[in-house]
């Protein structure tokens, strides 16, 4: 969690709330600033995610992390911009399902871009088709209490080029 930005929000909207139940002049608050104090408490981040690799860390920021139940199994979506080591802007997603051993990830780093739905150049993909094509085991994922760790990952991008992920990734969706 980003807590000096939560606090400071929630400082920031105490201070107006206070300030407007004790104006009673036209000194009170301007509307628009007490808005955006009010949407400033309530936009609550995630934890920055580090990808260690042997290339550098790599690092996003959820912008969604969900985590749903459905048939029996855990299912998750996670994405959000980040940084490359070199200094590019990445955009990370990460989705799949915990089914026990068989569990299903497909996480991607998309270099060169910070939005969605949009692709960059390399594509680093981690999923089963990949490992299977470049002869790794492919990774591991478990959840537990909001909590979504992948173990084991190695990325492909272009056929030929691996990014090997030197620890687990471990992303807190718990607000």
């Amino acid at each position: 969690m980003n807590y000096p930005a939560m606090a400071l929000a929630m400082v920031a909207a105490t201070g107006l709330i206070v300030a407007g139940c004790a104006a009673e002049d036209s000194s009170a608050v301007p509307r628009d600033v007490a808005a955006e104090a009010k949407r400033q408490a309530a936009a609550v981040t995630y934890e920055r995610v580090a990808i260690n690799t042997d290339a550098g860390a790599f690092w996003f920021e959820p912008a969604r992390c969900s985590i749903d139940d459905e048939d029996g199994a855990q299912h998750f979506d996670i994405h959000g911009p980040g940084m490359s080591p070199d200094g590019k802007p990445v955009y990370v997603t990460i989705d799949g399902a915990d089914q026990g051993p068989l569990a299903d990830g497909d996480m991607r780093i998309h270099v060169g871009v910070d939005a969605p739905f949009t692709h960059g150049d390399p594509a680093w993909i981690s999923n089963h088709a990949n490992s299977f094509s470049i002869d790794v085991p492919a990774s591991t994922v478990a959840i537990d209490g909001g909590v979504v760790t992948i173990s084991g990952l190695v990325f492909a991008a272009d056929g030929d080029a691996r990014l090997q992920v030197t620890g687990p990734v471990r992303v807190d969706c718990r607000r």
